[in-house]
């Protein structure tokens, strides 16, 4: 089977990168282009496209607007958002629209293909959730039928609540947000849970039951850092969960939020000290690996924190800003590389991740204020 696969790039010198760099083919991709986030939304509403791959800036339609466009049209749609330098901190905020991956200009074809082949294997493991879905569903439906259950259980078998639910449970990430993310990281997972639940018509039943499954998935994720059963279970306000009016969004908003906290509470962690200790080991990570094209949500989960939570933690304990902090590593090995080698400068530029010479001495220049060849020609008057 092949995927559908969305370039998206108004430079056509980088958009023909993008699709000849790759034999996207042999990789199981059937490959559609655009210069606009108009055409790509044509595209995508005609097409049936499973993964799309654009940039930030663009005419007619912004990167952000075609997301937010496409979102409507295409439930399942993975997104991967490339951006220069100047865009990244910019393109990290559509966290909101569901992006799956960033990668930032300049990267590799291989880095570009390996994004693209993990957001494949997440289409394939929610088809596959849905399958069981599918699977459960009828054992529970016949054990209904031969057993004259009340319609009561109806529910139960529900298919747009069952794909809802799954939804749900996929676009959020529990795992990271509670063993690293922020209070303000949690409060934001809340509320784009409700959101979700606005958005649909679920009865007190549903609710109830996707409630309770939230507070199970988040007990087991808990469980794994060998927190006993007692501990979890005094983070439930047991007066207020039988109180609750299921058809009430704001009270299940209000209990949601309140659990939640308390479990991040239950684990936190002086932050001090394992705060130093994580960013040490995130900046021998990079230093081993900045050639490769690192991103932002690579990091995240490497480390298992919510892509907003390493931002701040990063800004915070360095003073600057993750892209700013990978920038300046490959720019030292650049003036390295040029002051103490004699390599021609496309191999430069390939050491430090770069796809063609040109782009590397371009973005040289932007960074120094010479071009790689005066730098080193000029190395000790500069």
């Amino acid at each position: 089977m092949k995927y559908n696969l969305l370039l998206v790039d108004d430079e056509k010198p980088i958009r023909e990168k993008l699709i000849n760099n790759t034999n996207w083919e042999n990789e199981g991709y059937q490959i559609f282009s655009a210069s606009n986030g108009e055409q790509a939304l044509n595209i995508i509403k005609e097409k049936g496209i499973d993964i799309l791959v654009t940039d930030i800036q663009m005419p007619k339609i912004s990167g952000m607007n075609l997301i937010e466009k496409s979102r409507k049209n295409s439930g399942h749609l993975k997104v991967i958002v490339i951006s220069g330098f100047a865009e990244f901190e910019y393109a990290q905020k559509s966290i909101r629209f569901g992006v799956n991956d960033y990668l930032l200009k300049p990267f590799r074809s291989e880095k570009l293909l390996e994004v693209v082949n993990k957001a494949r294997e997440e289409l394939i493991k929610e088809k596959n959730n849905e399958q069981r879905l599918a699977v459960l569903r009828g054992e529970i439906s016949n054990y209904i039928n031969e057993n004259k259950l009340n319609t009561i259980y109806n529910w139960l078998i529900d298919d747009q609540f069952f794909q809802y639910q799954s939804l749900i449970m996929d676009r959020v990430d529990l795992n990271a947000v509670l063993k690293r993310g922020s209070k303000d990281d949690i409060l934001k997972t809340v509320n784009k849970i409700i959101e979700e639940l606005k958005s649909v018509n679920l009865n007190k039943e549903k609710l109830y039951v996707v409630l309770n499954n939230l507070i199970l998935e988040s007990f087991k994720i808990i469980k794994d850092l060998d927190y006993k059963a007692e501990d979890l279970m005094n983070t439930i306000d047991k007066n207020k969960m039988e109180s609750i009016n299921y058809d009430n969004l704001k009270e299940i908003e209000i209990m949601l939020k309140e659990f939640l906290l308390r479990l991040h509470d239950l684990i936190s962690f002086n932050p001090g000290d394992k705060n130093a200790e994580m960013i040490n080991e995130m900046k021998e990570y990079i230093a081993a690996n900045y050639q490769d094209g690192i991103t932002l949500s690579e990091m995240a989960r490497k480390f298992n924190l919510s892509t907003g939570h390493l931002s701040n933690l990063f800004n915070e304990e360095t003073g600057e800003s993750f892209s700013d902090y990978l920038n300046m590593i490959r720019l030292n090995k650049a003036k390295e590389l040029l002051k103490t080698t004699n390599d021609k400068i496309y191999q430069i530029a390939d050491q430090l991740g770069f796809n063609d010479a040109y782009y590397f001495s371009s973005w040289f220049k932007k960074q120094v204020g010479a071009s790689p060849t005066t730098y080193r020609d000029n190395i000790n008057l500069l």
